[in-house]
């Protein structure tokens, strides 16, 4: 049976604990509307917020799980819910719930109220960790990866690379390699400077350059990291550094060094010779000390340096202090051993064998520390004694350092050597939950650590001393405590100096798995030209010249053709050559609407018509294969008399301001006749007769074609048409050439310019009306068409800057825009996507789309996406959504998303919930024993009641005022009231009461719904109480019987179908009366009444009061005629 829904009115107190209840608002709250649910649970229980069913759950933490948004921030502002409460399951809070159950609009309306990401549960996780739980399959993180450098710490010798002295406290990008897309694969941070290797093998340092330790052939401080110009030539492939030098491994096994060699530690002697030692051996690894440094083969380890004891070899029997050239360390060479890998620091070194041997140098010793350590994949030592004796003045007699081992192998264990131990022992981990490493730092006091799952650490030895406990399998272990850091997601590698003090993190690319990557459509340059040629016209516009050979007339524009023809362009140009008119190849006139004529004597009209389809589209019927050209007759040019007379040009006729029938006097005799002859339908000006000419036997239209390309300077087409063959009236490919693609160039032929558009900042661009139109509707619109601008000669003016409207001009000419593509300028694309949305040039704003994705980040991620949806980019939102889902953790941490719209946000968990493949397990059924909700309205959802006016009484009075704590008593009415009316939004009759009613109750039923209009204006008044907010009082809960409340206001029937003539004028006079009433209200009643509104509003403290909605406002007076013009 269902849970009934009743109203507990002497069993429920302020102080109810009763779980019956809790189980009841948990199940209605997993069915019902937003609406419905407020106006239950306000009457249904006086803490129906606050109480938990049998798991420990509350109304917060099932609002929360199902996404009812608007029902979480009432249930937090009203009813004062606790979002930090947990559960007993799990010991989850809302913000838990959220994040497991992908409502990201409700896990940011708890964060925005203060509630916190850090809390975790009985496992150690937090809200942050769920969300990292569920990342997708596919998003791993691995050292090949596109990777970003982020640094944090003390920065006191600008070490960090972000071009200032001020330290860090948490990590943050280097800007340089990020907006340079520079990607590095490690970071060595020392004391006086920092060296980063790029995964293109380039070196880059920054720091303090005293010594030469930078690279840069000076010593000058660089407070941004700087390539070391002379290793360009090499491809680098490991780099290491100590305080005053650098090494730096190539992958030709080359090594370079670089800074102090005040102790030799850079291996050369002077002046630099090779050395002998490494004649014929390459290097596979480089490691550096303050006072030493070590290379590695595969089979040997050599040192140089300083000999405090931690070079592997005894203290020189000559009294020589430091080893000048790299020295074989004879203890570590065994046979059949291959040398795996190394490391240093101040004052020891420690070296490991594929054999898992690992053995430490230091005090002029080699000691074996550990056999079988097998797969090792990193080593780290801190620390360390150097003989003081060697040099007093600088070492200190016990001023060394403890010393510690640190490994990893790579099944993500880590293992440690203190020098108070005897044994290599594992580390565990003083955390809540088990985390796996993928790499480790070390420093003198601390270590950090990464996981593979992208986290980042710090950790301390526990209680700053040495903890040894015994593990299940009877070893001993090393205790460390761990601290997360923050905004560590993706790392894959982490560094620290030696004193701990400066720190750096890479981590993979947030793109790394984006797959969801915006494209450009197919080009449609061509398609826009033909469209232009095809629609040109002797009598529009927009052209500027026409052509004619033998009885065909085509319209055309000068600045494509002199871009296209080098003869044109003679022909053309103002002081150009006039060959060919001088030739008679070609005679000048004009056209019917004046623009310059063009007759070509010695081209047919099918060549000229496949030229000028070439010129305008890079393409034309002789260079398809498969096609049938229509092969031009040879008397076609020559005997023009069975045709008819053209009129080529009005003008020169002396035709203007003649009539049609003047005109039709003026032909001669021979035309009248022709035109009273029946003739065959012709085709329209300028195109292709579709009647197929066939030409004489031995015609090659190739050749001919190919002949006027020569004459017309269409080297390109001659050059594309040696490649084509004329066979059995086909046209035939033999070998296909491609030319340079259909471009123009805005600044040349600027001569022919007819257009300017002048940008907001007064910059202005000549342009060429015929691309503008070819390419924009906008263009065509303006110009092809006759508004005032098309006449215009003063420059259009663009509501745009002149960046942006270049940006627009270099694609209109190219088809293409460079400068977007390359642009890291996100502002400047956007702004650019802008005006191509609101000019409709679709390529350009994909184009756009493409350039803002690769530049998005974590920073400008939310900002794009509430962009993208203003303006409609969908490629670039569905980008931002993915992008967004992807790195959602690292996105709440940082708070980014807080400046999102509800609207986007809803889109934002749509998103999540859709591309999180375990959100599809995560829901939530219905209840089936929920609690009935009908009788509670669904209404629209507003913070505010409505101020209405009340009864008659309230009319009387000028002024009324309503506060909205009369909420609950109109909630507790409604819940009463069992006979639900049509006013109602929760769905109207039942069906079953529709089925088993009869006709006639169905009539009455209809009738009786009709409300009248007092009833409208009081039905948001029922049950609450009028008048001063200073006699309402705090909602009691009552002792009623369960018996029907008829509502105080019954359904009014249908009005009487008639009226009598007296009562229509009377009314009419009562409105106007009403009408000259309110004109004639005196200016200081009206100021007084505002005053007294003003006074009431301070008065009752309703002016920005979060607690309650006050509204003051004049009493209605009644229906008013309708005021009339009166003629004076």
């Amino acid at each position: 049976s269902s849970i009934s829904s009743g109203y507990y009115s002497l069993n429920c107190t302020p102080k109810c604990r009763s779980v019956r209840h809790a189980e009841e608002v948990i199940a209605a709250l997993t069915s019902g509307s937003e609406g419905s649910l407020q106006g239950f649970l306000s009457v249904h229980c006086h803490n129906a917020a606050t109480l938990r069913d049998e798991f420990g759950r509350t109304a917060l933490h099932l609002v929360a799980s199902l996404g009812k948004c608007d029902l979480l921030q009432w249930l937090l502002d009203s009813k004062h819910a606790d979002m930090l409460a947990k559960d007993k399951e799990s010991g989850w809070t809302a913000l838990h719930r959220s994040a497991f159950y992908g409502q990201i609009h409700c896990l940011m309306g708890l964060i925005k109220r203060g509630g916190a990401l850090s809390i975790q549960d009985k496992e150690g996780l937090s809200a942050l960790d769920l969300t990292m739980k569920d990342r997708p399959a596919h998003v791993v993180f691995r050292n090949t990866d596109p990777t970003e450098v982020y640094t944090w710490g003390s920065n006191t010798n600008f070490s960090l690379g972000h071009g200032n002295q001020e330290s860090r406290h948490h990590p943050e990008i280097v800007d340089l390699f990020s907006r340079s897309r520079i990607y590095v694969k490690q970071v060595v941070l020392c004391k006086f400077h920092s060296v980063f290797l790029s995964q293109k093998g380039q070196v880059y340092t920054c720091g303090h350059g005293q010594g030469g330790r930078l690279g840069h052939g000076d010593e000058q401080t660089y407070l941004v990291p700087r390539m070391v110009e002379g290793l360009l030539s090499h491809h680098c492939s490991q780099i290491a550094a100590a305080r005053d030098h650098t090494v730096v491994l190539t992958e030709e096994g080359y090594v370079y060094t670089f800074g102090l060699n005040t102790h030799n530690q850079l291996g050369l002697a002077p002046p630099p010779v090779t050395s002998k030692s490494l004649k014929g051996r390459s290097v596979i690894g480089v490691a550096a000390g303050r006072f030493h440094t070590v290379l590695w083969t595969r089979d040997a380890v050599y040192t140089v340096g300083l000999n405090g004891g931690q070079l592997g070899y005894l203290l020189e029997p000559n009294g020589e202090k430091c080893v000048t050239v790299p020295r074989q360390v004879s203890a570590l060479h065994h046979k059949d051993v291959t040398i795996a890998m190394a490391a240093a620091s101040n004052g020891a070194t420690v070296c490991v064998n594929e054999k898992g041997d690992v053995y430490l140098l230091t005090d002029y010793q080699c000691k074996k520390l550990a056999s079988k350590q097998l797969n090792l994949k990193k080593v780290l030592v801190s620390g360390g004694s150097l003989d003081h004796r060697i040099d007093p003045q600088l070492l200190h007699d016990g001023g060394g350092e403890k010393l510690v081992i640190l490994a990893l192998d790579e099944a993500g264990r880590v293992f440690c050597w203190r020098s108070m131990g005897t044994s290599v022992r594992q580390c565990r981990w003083a955390y809540g939950r088990q985390v796996f490493i993928s790499d480790i730092a070390l420093s003198k006091n601390s270590m950090m650590f990464v996981t593979q799952d992208g986290e980042g650490f710090s950790g301390q030895w526990l209680d700053g001393m040495e903890v040894s406990g015994h593990s299940d399998g009877g070893g001993v272990y090393e205790r460390i405590r761990l601290e997360k850091l923050p905004y560590v997601h993706r790392a894959v590698s982490i560094t620290m100096d030696s004193k701990g003090r400066n720190f750096g993190v890479l981590q993979a690319d947030p793109k790394t798995s984006l797959y969801e990557v915006p494209t450009a459509s197919a080009c449609t340059f061509s398609q826009h030209f033909q469209h232009l040629l095809a629609e040109a016209d002797e009598m529009d516009s927009i052209h500027d010249v026409t052509l004619q050979a033998g009885d065909r007339t085509f319209a055309a524009h000068k600045y494509i053709l002199s871009m296209r023809s080098d003869f044109f362009r003679k022909v053309l140009h103002p002081e150009g050559c006039k060959e060919g008119v001088e030739d008679g190849e070609v005679k000048k006139g004009e056209d019917a609407v004046g623009c310059d004529l063009l007759v070509l004597e010695k081209v047919s009209p099918e060549m000229l018509e496949q030229a000028l389809h070439f010129i305008y589209t890079d393409s034309c019927e002789m260079l398809i294969h498969g096609t049938r050209p229509i092969v031009p007759r040879s008397n076609q040019s020559s005997d023009p008399e069975p045709q008819q007379q053209l009129i080529h040009s009005l003008q020169a006729l002396g035709l203007e301001k003649c009539s049609a029938l003047d005109v039709y006097r003026s032909l001669p005799a021979k035309t009248l006749e022709d035109a009273d002859k029946p003739k065959a339908k012709s085709t329209k000006s300028g195109k292709k007769g579709k009647s197929g000419n066939v030409g004489e036997p031995g015609q090659n239209p190739v050749k001919m074609l190919q002949g006027v390309a020569k004459k017309l300077g269409l080297g390109s087409l001659s050059a594309r048409l040696d490649g084509v063959k004329f066979e059995n009236g086909k046209i035939s490919v033999v070998q296909k050439k491609t030319g340079n693609k259909l471009r123009f160039n805005q600044k040349k032929c600027s001569y022919l310019c007819d257009v300017t558009l002048r940008s907001e900042d007064g910059r202005e661009f000549p342009c060429h009306k015929c691309v503008l139109c070819a390419r924009l509707e906008y263009f065509n619109s303006m110009l092809g068409s006759p508004w005032i601008e098309a006449t215009s000669c003063t420059a259009l003016d663009m509501p745009t800057t002149s960046e942006v409207l270049q940006a627009i001009l270099e694609y209109i000419y190219t088809d293409e825009s460079p400068t977007v593509r390359e642009s890291v300028n996100v502002e400047f694309v956007c702004n650019v996507l802008v005006v191509a949305d609101q000019l409709l040039i679709t390529r350009l704003k994909e184009i756009c789309e493409v350039a803002i994705t690769e530049n998005l980040t974590l920073k400008n991620a939310a900002e794009l996406l509430e962009f993208a949806t203003v303006f409609n980019a969908d490629q670039l939102k569905l980008s931002c959504l993915q992008f967004m889902v992807l790195n959602m953790t690292a996105l709440l941490e940082s708070r980014a998303l807080e400046i999102l719209s509800d609207g986007v946000l809803l889109d934002l968990t749509a998103a999540y919930r859709r591309m999180i493949p375990a959100m599809q397990r995560r829901l939530i059924t219905p209840y089936a024993d929920a609690p009935d909700l009908s009788a509670y309205e669904d209404r629209e959802w507003d913070s505010a009641v409505d101020c209405k006016s009340g009864s008659e009484a309230d009319r009387s009075s000028p002024l009324c005022v309503q506060s909205s704590d009369s909420l609950l008593k109109k909630a507790k009415m409604r819940a009463k009231r069992k006979p639900r009316r049509r006013s109602d939004s929760s769905g109207g009759y039942n069906l079953s009461d529709v089925i088993h009613s009869s006709p006639t109750d169905a009539i009455q039923m209809k009738a009786s719904s009709v409300e009248s209009l007092p009833e409208l204006i009081t039905s948001d008044s029922e049950g609450s109480y009028m008048g001063s907010p200073r006699d309402l009082q705090s909602p009691v809960f009552h002792d009623r019987p369960d018996t029907q409340v008829k509502p105080q206001h019954p359904a009014v029937g249908s009005p009487p179908s008639t009226s009598t003539f007296a009562s229509i004028v009377e009314e009419e006079r009562q409105q106007e009366a009403a009408l000259i009433r309110s004109r004639e209200k005196p200016l200081a009643l009206i100021q007084i009444e505002e005053r007294a509104i003003q006074d009431l509003l301070l008065h009752y403290k309703a002016i920005n009061n979060p607690e309650e909605l006050i509204l003051v406002e004049r009493s209605p007076q009644g229906p008013v005629a309708i005021p009339t013009w009166n003629k004076r």
